[in-house]
Order: C-alpha cells, then sequence, then structure tokens
C-alpha cells in the first residue's frame, strides 16, 4: 500500500482503471486500501470485475471504501450462462453483488461480451438491465464497443 501511496501521488485529480491482465483487480490483498487511497486523494476510479469468488461481505467493504467508484461487471451472457466463457464463474451471484452496488449507490454497469452462445439473449439481457436500470455495455467478439444504456 505504501508504494500504491507513492503513485498515487502521480495521479491526484486523475483517473485510474483497475482491470486485470492476469487475474481480477480484486485478489490483490490491498485492493480495499488502495481504493480508501483512492478516495483521499480524489482520484476517480474504474474497476473491470468478473471475479464472484469473493464473498458478499468482502464486495461489500470493497463498495463502502470509495463509493465514487465505477464497477464495471463482465458477465458475458445471462447471469445462469456466464461460466461458459467465465470459467468457474459464479454469474447469479456476481450480477447479485452488482445490484448490491447500485442499492448502495454506486455506479454500475454489466459489460457482456457477445459470443455465439449467448447473442440469442441480448434482448431477454436489455430487459432485464432496463428492469433493474443498469447500463449494459454490448461487446463484440472484435472488442467493438457499443453502449446501449436503459
Amino acid at each position: 500500500t505504501d508504494q500504491f501511496k507513492k503513485l498515487a501521488e502521480f495521479a491526484k485529480n486523475k483517473k485510474i482503471h483497475f482491470c486485470g491482465s492476469w487475474g481480477d483487480p480484486v485478489f490483490n490483498p490491498d485492493f480495499i486500501d488502495m481504493l480508501k487511497v483512492c478516495k483521499e486523494k480524489n482520484i476517480k476510479v474504474e474497476i473491470s470485475n468478473a471475479a464472484s469468488h469473493r464473498s458478499e461481505k468482502w464486495y461489500e467493504n470493497a463498495f463502502l471504501a470509495n463509493k465514487d467508484a465505477e464497477w464495471f461487471f463482465g458477465i458475458d451472457g445471462l447471469p445462469d450462462q456466464s461460466y461458459i466463457y467465465r470459467k468457474n464463474q459464479d454469474g447469479t451471484k456476481l450480477f447479485n453483488i452488482m445490484l448490491k452496488a447500485k442499492s448502495l449507490g454506486l455506479s454500475v454497469t454489466w459489460q457482456y461480451i457477445i459470443f455465439n452462445y449467448n447473442r440469442k439473449n441480448i434482448k431477454k439481457a436489455k430487459k432485464i438491465a432496463k428492469k433493474y436500470n443498469i447500463p449494459l455495455l454490448l461487446v463484440d467478439t472484435k472488442r467493438n464497443r457499443t453502449m446501449n444504456y436503459v
């Protein structure tokens, strides 16, 4: 955390996007402390997250550490089918964690990478996103992004 505090000095009044190339950022043992540092230093935060292996209590602590953070939840397809691409992901649990973040007033986005297995469920996902007033970010497999706000 001390090293991150030093780095944060260079990011004051800017933005940090936490996303994992070799794992989800929520597995960093100092992640919650890093969120607090960002809050203290007025650093905007975006988090790309697809991990469902942390407890709901852990996530609640992370959400409360920096309520200004924007969370992008990688749930590719309907929650009960996301595991097809996101190996070992409990998409239903992660969807409920996303709803918890929303209920706490955090900015959340449902990121949905489009594959052949989930393409036919986009319309249903849009309805679910609209029901919960959650932006749905559709990403095609070529990584072109199209944002659909509901």
